[in-house]
């Protein structure tokens, strides 16, 4: 393994590292990291910003990863941007990079990263040179089970025939289960870890149960399976390696319509096999699917225009609002004691104030 803490190199030199020999694991976890601390491990690039000018040379922006959570980093090049340049090429998001002699620094009450050209450097490292499971956060095996097996239960409870035998059909393929129970709901809004959509689907669900027992009169087999449904095109939308992102089919078409096409490919795939299957009735399952997020702005490619697609999208949204505001909270308080923070806030674009302390 490479030394990391007995560097030299020649003046004029970018800082690289020499690829280590043999599988490690990590030390140095961001949930631990505190000001000051110097830090020499294996991180995952969540996200890339291009080099940029400052007044002293060049420099660009990170967001790395491990399975406790996001650190920004900052790399500080010099006058050379064509050196910080390939550097900054020399790895994509989704690779582990080896982080060498950064310093922790609060910035706008949180920690970072900040890297110094002649000091520290960063490598894009081998995939044998590290253990997937430190980067990747995920829900225990024992857990994705439990929540798996509600979804079981609720399918059952499902009367339509037809409704029933195409959900038969999506989870009868292992392969298509495997991907279910193991899928991401996010990179960074809610449910962002290995089995989060899974947990974010059975969230949905109960919520949708709880609505349609206060209101009668709303098709329930129609709102459980769109809910059991409505982010099954996440699972072709979202990657995990060492970090989770986005593939080429979820940037191109996203899995709103993703979702609406596999619905309907599976549809015509009963038919295929003798099997009815109601022209209204896929039309309202397709509508909830490409109505749930509710507005256009938010990526609907429609607007809800039957109770229970209005059910489903209700539903979707308080459950990734609600984790979204957990998780927000469980971050800001590794960062401080302090019973209040400021957190950015997506939604009205701004910092606000939210209460960190335990009920």
């Amino acid at each position: 393994m490479a030394d990391v803490l007995n560097y030299n190199k020649r003046k004029d030199e970018q800082t690289m590292i020499e690829t280590n020999t043999g599988k490690r694991k990590k030390e140095q976890f961001t949930e631990n990291l505190r000001e000051g601390d110097i830090v020499n491990d294996f991180f995952a690039v969540k996200i890339k910003n291009p080099p940029r000018a400052y007044k002293r040379g060049t420099w660009f922006s990170l967001v790395v990863t491990d399975k406790t959570g996001d650190i920004d980093v900052k790399f500080w090049g010099g006058d050379n941007k064509d050196r910080v340049k390939r550097l900054y090429d020399s790895f994509k998001t989704g690779e582990v990079i080896q982080i060498r002699l950064g310093n922790v620094e609060i910035y706008e009450e949180k920690p970072q990263i900040s890297i110094n050209e002649t000091t520290g450097g960063i490598r894009r490292c081998n995939p044998k040179e590290y253990d997937v499971s430190d980067f990747i956060p995920a829900l225990e095996e024992e857990r994705i089970k439990e929540l798996f097996d509600v979804v079981k239960e609720e399918m059952k409870s499902v009367e339509n025939e037809q409704l029933k035998d195409l959900l038969t059909l999506f989870f009868d393929d292992s392969d298509f289960v495997k991907d279910y129970t193991h899928s991401p709901s996010a990179i960074t809004h809610h449910h962002n870890y290995v089995g989060g959509n899974l947990e974010h689907t059975v969230g949905v669900i109960r919520l949708c149960n709880n609505i349609c027992e206060m209101y009668p009169g709303i098709n329930r087999d129609l709102v459980v399976t769109g809910a059991i449904l409505h982010d099954v095109g996440k699972l072709n939308e979202y990657e995990a390696t060492a970090a989770i992102d986005k593939t080429s089919e979820g940037k191109f078409i996203g899995h709103i319509v993703i979702g609406d096409r596999w619905i309907k490919d599976k549809i015509i795939e009963l038919k295929n096999k003798g099997k009815d299957f109601d022209l209204d009735l896929e039309n309202k399952l397709c509508h909830i699917i490409l109505s749930h997020h509710g507005r256009y702005e938010f990526g609907s490619p429609r607007m809800p225009k039957i109770i229970e697609a209005c059910v489903v999208h209700q539903a979707d949204l308080m459950d990734s609002q609600v984790k979204n505001f957990i998780q927000k909270i469980e971050e800001s308080r590794k960062n401080t004691d302090e019973e209040w923070a400021f957190i950015w806030d997506s939604d009205v674009g701004m910092k606000r104030q939210m209460y960190l302390g335990e009920d």
